[in-house]
C-alpha cells in the first residue's frame, strides 16, 4: 500500500509540475487561464488542440483548425519530477511505476477536459501579416469568436506513453549504473541551461521571449544542434514570413560544446575506444531522431460553409529524421573517438 501512495504522489506531482511551467510560461506571454494552461499540458503529452471559429454576424461558416506542437519544456519538467520521485527509493519499482502511469493518464484526461474556453480573434484572422493572403481567404466581417478544445484519448495516450517511458529509464538506472551517473551529471548543466536561456531570452527580449523560452527550450536546442551538424529545417508549404533555414547554420562550435556535453555524459567508460564511440554514435543517433520528431510542428485550416469544407492551410515545420540520424550517430562516434584520443594521458578515462 505504500508503494501504491508514492505512484499517486509521483503523477500528481508531475501534473502540478507541468502545470505550473505552463502557466509560468503564458503568464509571461501575457495570456492565461485554466482553460489556455490545461490545453498546454495536455499539448505536452502531444495532444493536438482543436479550434473552431465562427463570425459573430451569424454567417453559414466556420473556420475548423488543429494545431500540433508539443512544448517540450512542460514534458521535460513533468519526465523530471516523475523519474525523481519513482527513483527515489529501492525496490518495487514496477508497483510504483504502474501505479503512476495509471494516475498520471487518469489525471492527464481530466485536465483535458478542463482544456476548453473562447478566443477573441480579430477580423480576417488566417494567419500573420505577409504570411497568408487573407483578402480572398476570410471574408469575414466583424470579430470571429473561437473556441479552443482537446481530444481526450490522444492525451490520455500521450500521458500513458510519458509515463512508460519514464518507468523503463528508472528501471534502465537500477539495471546499470552508468545511465543512473549519467543522468545526475546531467542534472546541474540543463538546470543552468534552462536558467540561462530563460534569463537571457528575457533581457534581450523581454517577458513574452521568455515565456517563450521556458515552454520550448528542448525545440530551440534541436534546432540549433541540427542545423549546426547541417540538418535544415523545412517549413511546407514556404511562407514569406518564415525565414529560409535550409541554408541556415549556425557557427559549429554551438554544435560542438552540445556534442562534447552530450558525449561527456553518456560515454560508457568501460571498453576500447572503438567500441565505446559505436555506443555513444547509437545514443546521440537515437536522441537525434526522437527529438527530431518531437519537435514538429503542424496547424492546418480549413473553412466550412454548407456542409461543404475547404482546406485553406496546412503548414508543417519538419526536419529529416533519416539525416538527423546520420548526423548524430556521426557526430557522436566522431566526438567519443576524439575524447578518448584527448585524454588518453589520463587515469580517470583508463578504467
Amino acid at each position: 500500500m505504500r508503494e501504491v501512495s508514492r505512484g499517486l504522489a509521483a503523477a500528481v506531482a508531475a501534473l502540478l509540475a507541468m502545470a505550473g511551467v505552463a502557466a509560468a510560461g503564458l503568464a509571461l506571454l501575457g495570456t492565461g487561464g485554466a482553460g489556455l494552461t490545461a490545453a498546454v499540458v495536455a499539448l505536452a503529452v502531444g495532444a493536438p488542440v482543436d479550434v473552431e471559429a465562427m463570425p459573430a454576424g451569424g454567417l453559414p461558416v466556420a473556420l475548423h483548425g488543429g494545431l500540433h506542437v508539443i512544448p517540450l519544456g512542460v514534458s521535460l519538467v513533468g519526465a523530471v519530477v516523475l523519474g525523481w520521485l519513482l527513483s527515489r527509493r529501492d525496490g518495487e519499482l514496477l508497483v510504483r511505476g504502474a501505479v503512476a502511469t495509471v494516475a498520471f493518464s487518469v489525471g492527464l484526461a481530466v485536465i483535458t477536459l478542463l482544456a476548453k474556453g473562447n478566443l477573441a480573434l480579430p477580423a480576417g484572422a488566417g494567419g500573420p501579416k505577409g504570411c497568408v493572403s487573407t483578402g480572398s481567404r476570410l471574408p469575414l466581417p466583424g470579430h470571429l469568436d473561437a473556441g479552443f478544445s482537446v481530444a481526450v484519448g490522444p492525451a490520455v495516450l500521450g500521458a500513458a506513453i510519458l509515463a512508460l517511458a519514464v518507468v523503463g529509464a528508472c528501471w534502465l538506472m537500477t539495471r546499470f549504473p552508468f545511465v543512473a551517473k549519467g543522468f545526475r551529471v546531467l542534472r546541474w548543466p540543463v538546470a543552468v541551461l534552462v536558467a540561462g536561456c530563460t534569463a537571457a531570452a528575457g533581457a534581450f527580449g523581454g517577458a513574452a521571449a521568455a515565456g517563450g523560452v521556458l515552454l520550448v527550450l528542448p525545440q530551440l536546442v534541436t534546432g540549433a544542434v541540427l542545423l549546426g551538424l547541417g540538418v535544415p529545417w523545412t517549413v511546407d508549404p514556404a511562407l514569406p514570413c518564415v525565414p529560409d533555414l535550409g541554408h541556415f547554420t549556425p557557427g559549429l562550435w554551438v554544435s560542438g560544446a552540445l556534442l562534447l556535453v552530450s558525449v561527456l555524459v553518456l560515454v560508457v567508460r568501460r571498453g576500447r575506444p572503438l567500441r565505446r564511440a559505436a555506443a555513444v554514435s547509437a545514443v546521440t543517433g537515437g536522441v537525434a531522431v526522437v527529438m527530431t520528431l518531437l519537435s514538429c510542428v503542424s496547424a492546418d485550416v480549413s473553412v466550412t460553409a454548407f456542409s461543404f469544407s475547404v482546406p485553406v492551410l496546412d503548414v508543417r515545420l519538419t526536419a529529416n529524421p533519416l539525416l538527423a540520424l546520420a548526423a548524430g550517430a556521426l557526430a557522436g562516434f566522431a566526438g567519443s573517438l576524439v575524447l578518448s584520443a584527448l585524454s588518453v594521458s589520463s587515469p580517470a578515462w583508463k578504467r
